[in-house]
């Protein structure tokens, strides 16, 4: 049975500013609210089959270090990746084309390290049966935090709205330069 403890966690880690909350912003002042919405849906598919693998090779990974620090630099260079993306792009001259920013927000939610924290901590471990339970439920709450920042960044003023790609690139360079700061420190 997932718990209310469970519930509140995830929400508050899924409303917590992050790679992909910064994409889902940064594409909801592009696209708008209607059309950025349909990101959700590639955040709701990646954080399915991140915290899956997170919650079934839990147990491995908490006994290798090595493993970790393997998929944070993996992270990292993802974001880096993104960030210099974003950052060549401008909004008024051409908004990224939708397929395009789907599978970017796809691929920063499978690299999330809150998929990590979700499926290595937050989920009880031991192959519980209820499992897909467990995973359904993040991923519902993912998605209704997801649609409000989308809708936060659709609500962004005009002026500020042009820039929304060069925000969120610096903020991911942040979280890529984080990610490698806990490797390295």
């Amino acid at each position: 049975m997932v718990t209310l403890a469970f519930l509140t966690t995830s929400l508050v880690l899924l409303l917590t500013p992050g790679p992909t909350n910064t994409l889902l912003a940064a594409y909801g002042a592009a696209f708008g609210w209607r059309s950025g919405a349909v990101m959700v849906l590639a955040e709701a598919l990646g954080y399915a089959v991140a915290v899956s693998f997170f919650a079934s090779i839990a147990g491995v990974l908490t006994g290798l270090p090595a493993g970790l620090s393997v998929l944070k630099l993996a992270a990292a260079a993802w974001l880096l990746f993104s960030a210099v993306q974003l950052w060549r792009s401008r909004i008024a001259e051409k908004v990224e084309p939708p397929a395009h920013a789907f599978a970017r927000v796809l691929a920063t939610t499978l690299l999330n390290p809150k998929a990590m924290i979700v499926g290595v901590v937050l989920i009880p471990g031991g192959g519980s049966a209820e499992l897909s339970l467990w995973i359904g439920a993040y991923v519902l709450l993912s998605m209704t935090a997801g649609l409000a920042w989308v809708l936060a960044g659709s609500l962004l003023p005009r002026g500020v709205r042009k820039h929304a790609y060069q925000g969120a690139a610096v903020v991911l360079s942040g979280f890529s330069l984080a990610a490698v700061a806990s490797v390295v420190g």
